[in-house]
């Protein structure tokens, strides 16, 4: 399992895998040095292979959202601070909102649902396998 500063340097090198150690190293508080020595230990533990990052089994739930208020900007800046929401839409048809997100560990949708409450209720459903 990663800790919170490899996570941070896994979702900068997902943003931009060519960035330099000193840019991530801005980003996550730590100096080019410190960077290119974590990369290096997760290449070494596999999580980095090839500058294809690997990770555990991770789970992924899509979440509609049927607001309960028109507050959507709010909703959206919600959304939007949340690292662990991969994709989220604005819908018509059933729902106002399909989210989706992704995670390691199941114990962490349970936080991130009972804090969609204020903005109204929601359907979960959660992928078993891909397909494609």
């Amino acid at each position: 399992m990663l800790d919170k500063m490899n996570q941070a340097i896994v979702k900068c090198l997902k943003a931009n895998s060519r960035a330099s150690w000193q840019h991530i190293g801005k980003h996550v508080h730590l100096t080019g040095q410190a960077v290119a020595a974590r990369v290096l230990q997760m290449e070494d533990q596999g999580i980095i292979e090839g500058y294809t990052i690997r990770q555990g089994q991770v789970q992924r739930h899509f979440i509609t959202v049927f607001m309960a208020t028109t507050q959507f900007d709010v909703f959206e800046g919600f959304l939007k601070g949340i690292g662990s929401v991969e994709q989220a839409y604005k819908v018509t048809g059933e729902g106002c909102y399909h989210v989706v997100f992704v995670c390691e560990h199941a114990d962490e949708l349970e936080p991130f649902l009972n804090a969609l409450l204020p903005y109204g209720r929601y359907k979960v459903s959660s992928a078993i396998r891909t397909v494609k």
